[in-house]
Order: C-alpha cells, then sequence, then structure tokens
C-alpha cells in the first residue's frame, strides 16, 4: 500500500502547526471555543480534539453525528484545521473513554486479566468482540467524516487510539483469550519481517526460528505477543476506515527513556521503539507511528526523532503530542529540521492566563515558536518529502554552531551570543533585544530554521541567533584572511541582497525591509518578529 508521506489539504501539502486540547475540552463543543482562542493567540492552524467512543455512541447503536458537526463548524469557524483523536479501546493505556454499556458487560467484552484472574481497566484485543464493537463505531465516524469533510477537508488526519497499551500492571492478558494467543505460535508475519530486516530490533531478540512467543523471543515474548495483539487490532481498523475515506491515519506512542517494566512504567505493547518493528510490519494501513515526546533532554529526544523518522519504510516523522514548557519551545526545531511532517503541543489551553486573554511566560515562548513556523510554512510545504530544511537550536551554553556541506559550496556559521566584530547592532527597532544579546540575558532558546532553496539562495526565521554564510574552506587546507579574521569576513560577506518579508498563499516571497549595509554587515541577526529574511548570496567565483 502507498502511504501518505505527508498531510494534505485540498490537494496541496499543508505543514501542521498545531495544539492538542485537554483530553475532556470536546465532550460539550462550545467550550472547545476556549480551545480555538488559544489557537488563535499562539498562531496555530490547526487543533487535535479528541473524539471519545463514550461521546459518540453513548448507547449502542445511538451515533451521535452532529457531535463531529459541531466540532467541524466550530473549527471552520476559527479558520482552523483538525486532527481528531478516536479514544476508543485505549487512552493512555487503559479503556476509560469507552462507552459505559462496554465497560459494565465484562461477559461480552472481555478484559484483560491478571494472572491471578482479577479484571483490569482493559478491553483485551484478543476477543474479537471487543474489535468488533470498537471497529464498528469508528467506521460510523468516517463515514459521517466523509460525508460531511469530503469537499472542505477541514480535517487533515484521524489517530487511532490513544497510547494503546495496558498500564494495569502486567505485561500481557492471561484470560482465556490471552491465554491461547500466548500459546500459539509466532506469527509468520513476523518472522519474514525479520528475515527481510535482518538489523532490526526484532531480529536481534530472536532466539530460534518460530516456536511459540517465549521460545522464539524468551523473557521479551510476553510484551511482543501484547504488542502484535494491539497492532493487529489497530491494522483492522484502519483498514476498513481506508477503504471508506483515505485520510491520513496514525497511531501514536507512549514513549520512556531508561530501564522500566512494561505495564508498570509504560504501556505494555505500545508502539514504544521496542516495540516499533512489530507495528511496521503488521500496520500496513497506518501513514505513520507518532511518538508523543515530553523528553526534557536532549540525547534521548534525539534518539526519539531518530527512531520514528524511517522514510526508508514510507513513515514520515510527526509529533502529535509534546510539552507546553520553554524547553520544548526550543528543542522542536531539532524535529522540524529533523524531517517532522508537523508538530503540536498538548493542552494548548493552558497556555493561557486564568482570565484566558493572554499568554502565560511558556505561551508567550510557544507562540514565538509558532509565529517563527508560520512565517516559513510555504517553504515547509514545499520542502515536504525533499528535506533541505537546517535546524538551528542552542544546545546548553555553545556560543555557536556550524552547518556544513550546503549547496553551491557555502557553510553557515551560527553565533548565539552576538556579533563577532565587536559592534553591537541590529536595527532601530530592536534595541532592547540588542542589549539582550549582548548581556546574554535573553530569557527563550536561541532556536530557528535555515532553509536553503537554491546554490545561492536561503532564508532563516528565528530568534536570537545571527548568520554568517561563509565559502566552504579550501581543500587543499589553505586559509585566507577573510577566513581568519572575525573583523573582516562579517564585513565582506558576498550577500547579493538580504530582505526581510513574508510569503504569500501561494508562496511568492513579498518583501517588506531591506538590510543593506549596516542591518546585515555584523551577521544576519534573527528575531521572532522579523518574519521570513531572504539571503542571496553573489555566486562564487
Amino acid at each position: 500500500m502507498e502511504r501518505q508521506a505527508f498531510f494534505t489539504a485540498q490537494g496541496k501539502p499543508f505543514y501542521s502547526i498545531g495544539i492538542q486540547s485537554h483530553n475532556s475540552s470536546s465532550y460539550m463543543p462550545e467550550q472547545l471555543r476556549e480551545t480555538f482562542h488559544a489557537a488563535q493567540l499562539l498562531e496555530v492552524n490547526t487543533v487535535a480534539v479528541p473524539v471519545p467512543w463514550e461521546r459518540y455512541e453513548p448507547e449502542e447503536g445511538c451515533f451521535d453525528d452532529a457531535f463531529i458537526s459541531r466540532i467541524l463548524s466550530l473549527a471552520r469557524e476559527y479558520q482552523l484545521h483538525l486532527v481528531l483523536l478516536w479514544f476508543g479501546t485505549w487512552k493512555n493505556g487503559t479503556m476509560e473513554y469507552t462507552p459505559e454499556w462496554v465497560k459494565q458487560d465484562t461477559t461480552r467484552f472481555p478484559r484483560v486479566e491478571l494472572k491471578g484472574g482479577r479484571k483490569v481497566l482493559n478491553l483485551s484485543p484478543h476477543c474479537p468482540a471487543n474489535l468488533e464493537a470498537d471497529r464498528k463505531a469508528f467506521v460510523r465516524m468516517m463515514q459521517t467524516l466523509k460525508k460531511l469533510d469530503s469537499e472542505e477537508q477541514t480535517v487533515i488526519a484521524v489517530q487511532i487510539q490513544n497510547e494503546a497499551g495496558y498500564l494495569s500492571g502486567t505485561r500481557r492478558d492471561f484470560s482465556v483469550w490471552g491465554e491461547a494467543a500466548f500459546g500459539a505460535e509466532v506469527p509468520e508475519l513476523l518472522l519474514d519481517w525479520c528475515e527481510l530486516h535482518p538489523e532490526c530490533a526484532l531480529a536481534q531478540h530472536r532466539k530460534q526460528p518460530r516456536g511459540s512467543w517465549t521460545a522464539v523471543f524468551g523473557g521479551d515474548g510476553a510484551e511482543y505477543l501484547t504488542a502484535y495483539a494491539i497492532a493487529e487490532y489497530i491494522e483492522q481498523m484502519a483498514l476498513a476506515a481506508k477503504q471508506i475515506y483515505p485520510i491520513f491515519l496514525y497511531t501514536n506512542a507512549w514513549i520512556t527513556i531508561g530501564r522500566g517494566i512494561a505495564g508498570l512504567d509504560w504501556p505494555s505493547g505500545t508502539c514504544a521503539p521496542q516495540n516499533l518493528d512489530i507495528y511496521y510490519a503488521v500496520c500496513e494501513h497506518l501513514d505513520t507511528l507518532a511518538p508523543d515526546i515530553y523528553i526534557p533532554e536532549l540525547t534521548g529526544y534525539l534518539q526519539m526523532l531518530q527512531d520514528y523518522n524511517r522514510p526508508d519504510l514510507s513513515r514520515a516523522l510527526y509529533i502529535p503530542e509534546s510539552a507546553r514548557t520553554i524547553y520544548n519551545s526550543g528543542v522542536m526545531f531539532e524535529a522540524v529540521g529533523a524531517g517532522a511532517i508537523g508538530f503540536h503541543v498538548f493542552g494548548g489551553e493552558s497556555l493561557l492566563t486564568d482570565a484566558q486573554d493572554a499568554l502565560t511566560e511558556e505561551g508567550l515562548s510557544m507562540y514565538h515558536s509558532f509565529h517563527i513556523l508560520r512565517s516559513v510554512q510555504p517553504l515547509l510545504e514545499q520542502n515536504l518529502g525533499v528535506w533541505d530544511v537546517h535546524p538551528i537550536y542552542r544546545r546548553g551554553s555553545e556560543a555557536n554552531m556550524l552547518i556544513c556541506g550546503l549547496r553551491g559550496g557555502w557553510r553557515a556559521f551560527i553565533s548565539f551570543t552576538g556579533t563577532v566584530d565587536g559592534f553591537l547592532r541590529m536595527d532601530y527597532r530592536h534595541k532592547e533585544a540588542c542589549q539582550a544579546e549582548t548581556a546574554g540575558t535573553a530569557n527563550e532558546p536561541s532556536r530557528g530554521l535555515l532553509i536553503q532553496t537554491d546554490e545561492n539562495t536561503f532564508y532563516i526565521a528565528g530568534q536570537g541567533f545571527r548568520v554568517f554564510l561563509l565559502p566552504e574552506l579550501a581543500a587543499d587546507g589553505s586559509l585566507d584572511a577573510l577566513d581568519a579574521s572575525p573583523a573582516l569576513y562579517p564585513t565582506n560577506a558576498e550577500y547579493a541582497s538580504v530582505r526581510e518579508g513574508h510569503f504569500s498563499e501561494d508562496g511568492t516571497f513579498l518583501v517588506s525591509r531591506c538590510r543593506t549595509g549596516d542591518e546585515s554587515r555584523h551577521g544576519v541577526f534573527a528575531l521572532w518578529d522579523s518574519g521570513a529574511i531572504e539571503i542571496r548570496m553573489s555566486a562564487i567565483l
């Protein structure tokens, strides 16, 4: 199956910059006005909104299609796109958003059981009746969505389940259904995947060619079985949905870093890194698998980007949830630069003050980041699938960074500590920003993007850095005076032009300010309110 490599709207690539509402904000759709109000203040273009199964089908067979219609109407009123989140069998490792008529009937809808026989707050994915009930409601929602939105395409994607898995004190299901599955042999589908991808983690954990889950995978077999059962459950829902309305479909992952125990420290069977190969093998009709990243340290964050960015498997990188923190307002540019097709922050309403009329400190920093992304959104959309976007992010206290190997024989020196020639200059609109740069008192991360559109044309957008574009060093090892002298190369840069501006809807760059002379001779500075900055270099002779 050919998967979608990015989001689209009206047949065109769409870069999703968004927030997710709090989990229960959609129950009364009018309360979503607070969410959409936050979205407007933050300048995002997309809001992810839950569709809880219990809200959509409160009584068996009674579907509230008007609920979907109202969410669509509100989003259109605020001129926002949507991602719909199906909270069905799973929400954060339990079944809390399933309808009451499902929760109350544990005979018809069997639960996962602990080894001692205690039933937990999870439907067993091994039981066909559970899948059938969830799939029936999901299919109805997809049919309704196609009917109401296939022309306007307000909705750009649908998430199936939410952080699926067992956060219930067990790695696998010990019910009759679960025991039968655990006693069966590992499916050929997974064994074939290991043969096709001998370097993958699943293949590396295989202890013998075939047999039971324990025989083939040892102690990892319990969670692998759970991952397989959940992946197959989600795949059946995705298959049914694609046959109705071929919109972008994905499921998301609960991510943990470090050691821990499945079922205790994360939902057993979720599409976390250790289980990704199983989901890749099984979920043919999902367009991607997406990590919810709340990791507060850089090494783990970068590892997650690497794990989930798999163009070799036609699986795009998308961040559906992340933290509403100042730290995240900076590190998010690592994800964008790594090729993420969209980036969302969870609980956008909480970035407003209690009075709902202004942004919190975290909200202001996040707004600046969203504004930066919106200023180059057309370029991001043009680059989807053919990435020539470079992240700029100050990692810790580093004074600068270097981007080498740019087309046309250029390299970019990025300064996070101001000019390199001793002159303190931006422009007359940014005296305070210049003083903060000089004093090192800026309270937001230095971050942004450098986007190259041809051999001699670059665009930058960001906050708290300066860009110096220089020729690559000579291959023979020699240096000339311009390479060696910080006092010379800023004032001898080969600029054809440096201009601030913004992009029209059709992607045309419209100039609003020129930066010739003093405004560019000490490095091209980037501040969040400068929009997109076009740098055209003279061809290297």
